[in-house]
């Protein structure tokens, strides 16, 4: 065989790895937790708001995106210690900010104190928050909201995931649980959580927002490339269809 012959086999061989090279580095693991209706498992299908907002970021920029629903404390120490891996839906607060490349926002978020009815009568400020029995999940925003706002922890009864929490809030082992609006309502009918059992009392954040949390060390391409895209569905109201499929319906 000729010098000829070999040169176009060397050059597509190269090209062949240039593509598997784009290819790898356009491929992200995201992590997620249980958080209806931005984050759950249905007919064994992860879906939910921030899911269908993460597919069409990775359609739009053909990025292959695999997802995983874990608990929460998984999910975040795996996206701390691995590149192109991203976390969601996380709320963007002081404590965190040095530790993810923020993408998004991509939805509001405003948390929100729900009581049992029971018990809300007793309640007029944060303070008295330490009097109950509070719910919270493992490493999420709102438990270190707690903190801040000066609930002590003894008050505070700590779950590794959504379905855990609500089922003691259903069952009357815990008062107290913070959510956001939509969240707590989807909860409500996920868990036959009577409308008339829990009341929305005062809140407890308003100034943080819902973002994907990508890895400190991930690929710069794969950062630029989802941003762009999150802010063109924004723009577009794209992100807004997505929330009312899953609102209007309740």
């Amino acid at each position: 065989m000729s010098l000829l012959s070999l040169a176009p086999l060397s050059a597509q061989a190269q090209s062949a790895a240039q593509l598997s090279n784009q290819t790898q580095q356009l491929t992200i693991k995201a992590y997620t937790e249980e958080w209806p209706p931005y984050n759950f498992m249905r007919d064994n299908q992860l879906v939910g708001v921030s899911t269908e907002i993460l597919q069409a970021v990775c359609m739009e920029t053909k990025i292959k995106c695999d997802k995983e629903l874990v608990p929460w404390t998984r999910a975040y120490k795996t996206v701390l210690e691995n590149p192109d891996t991203l976390i969601y839906t996380i709320s963007r607060i002081p404590v965190r900010e040095k530790q993810f490349v923020w993408i998004g926002p991509i939805l509001p978020r405003s948390m929100w104190i729900f009581a049992r009815t029971e018990v809300a009568s007793k309640i007029h400020s944060i303070k008295d928050l330490a009097n109950f029995r509070i719910g919270a999940i493992r490493e999420e925003a709102s438990l270190s909201e707690l903190l801040e706002a000066g609930v002590p922890s003894s008050s505070i009864q700590i779950f590794n995931t959504n379905t855990d929490e609500m089922r003691m809030l259903k069952a009357g082992k815990i008062d107290i649980v913070a959510n956001t609006e939509i969240g707590m309502q989807q909860n409500q009918k996920t868990f036959g959580i009577s409308a008339h059992s829990i009341k929305r009392m005062m809140k407890l954040n308003d100034g943080a927002a819902l973002y994907f949390g990508m890895n400190l060390k991930s690929n710069p391409e794969l950062i630029e490339k989802m941003q762009a895209a999150v802010d063109k569905m924004k723009r577009e109201g794209k992100i807004d269809q997505i929330v009312e499929r899953y609102t209007k319906s309740r």
